[in-house]
């Protein structure tokens, strides 16, 4: 009965992978952890943070995806900042760990528009044990297990203003390996090159309340676009909100101060997708930033 469980849900990744393309793990809570996405983010804040951020696609299934990642943002001297991020994502039988350093630059176009400029630079570490999916031992697709390193080049830009934002960026310019099945041999597949452009504006109610409209679009080659539409609401440290993925799934989410310098964020979301056919648990994400 395992097994069987194991090929069910090999076969929903696998159809996970084809139809939306979820080469790169979709965060829900990216506002709040911009420069995993953009590396033009790393200089834009005014301290160093430090944030741990974790994600469970379908809580309480077995082997399902999930994604923990570590990041750390500094504004350096002469307008540069500087990023690093430890991202592990794993589903089922496959585990990729990316470690990558940004390095932003600031160019003040006015008193009130800064630009930001950067580039990301790492590598993937991708680990698949084809034997954790218990096939038979003469199965020539399930014999050998596979680890191979991607090398990852991404660059981005970020416009900053008081009342609004706009980043747009490639976490990776260079196509990756992957793993599929061609006939009854193992053979690589290949990342595409992953475009994110959004933005947001921030409309000051009063000295207490702000609400941010915003969008984020990720486009793929070869595979369907994805769009999210989301609005915060922030009161005084508090934040909230409710997001939603065109086509795919809704949020509510939240980010609040547990102490002085330590905020914590939580995300839910409830799928709308085709994939609610085969499973309809929602996806858990958590973040907890520190501020120096």
């Amino acid at each position: 009965m395992k097994k069987i469980q194991y090929i069910l849900l090999l076969i929903a990744v696998c159809f996970i992978q084809k139809s939306v393309a979820q080469q790169d793990p979709n965060f829900t809570l990216y506002n709040f952890n911009m420069n995993i996405i953009n590396p033009a983010f790393a200089g834009s804040t005014d301290a160093q943070q430090i944030s741990l951020g974790y994600r469970s696609q379908w809580v309480g299934v077995s082997d399902a995806p999930n994604t923990q990642a570590l990041n750390y943002v500094s504004p350096l001297k002469n307008g540069l900042g500087l990023g690093v991020s430890l991202v592990r994502d794993q589903v089922f039988v496959l585990q990729e760990t990316d470690l990558t350093v940004d390095l932003s630059y600031k160019l003040q176009l006015s008193q009130t528009h800064d630009l930001y400029f950067g580039v990301k630079t790492g590598a993937s570490i991708v680990n698949i044990d084809l034997k954790k999916a218990g096939a038979l031992g003469n199965d020539p697709l399930f014999s050998r297990n596979q680890s191979f390193i991607n090398t990852q080049f991404g660059a981005g830009m970020y416009l900053k203003h008081e009342k609004y934002y706009v980043s747009i960026s490639t976490p990776n310019f260079l196509n990756g390996k992957r793993y599929i099945k061609h006939g009854n041999a193992p053979k690589a597949a290949v990342d595409n090159l992953h475009l994110y452009y959004g933005a947001g504006y921030h409309f000051k109610i009063n000295e207490n309340v702000q609400i941010t409209p915003a969008f984020m679009h990720r486009s793929t080659k070869g595979a369907p676009s994805s769009t999210d539409i989301s609005a915060t609401v922030g009161y005084n440290q508090i934040q909230a909100g409710m997001n939603y993925r065109l086509d795919e799934m809704y949020s509510v989410f939240t980010l609040f101060n547990i102490m002085d310098n330590l905020r914590f964020g939580a995300a839910y979301d409830f799928t709308t997708s085709k994939i609610n056919q085969i499973n309809n648990n929602g996806s858990l994400e958590m973040l907890v930033r520190y501020r120096f």
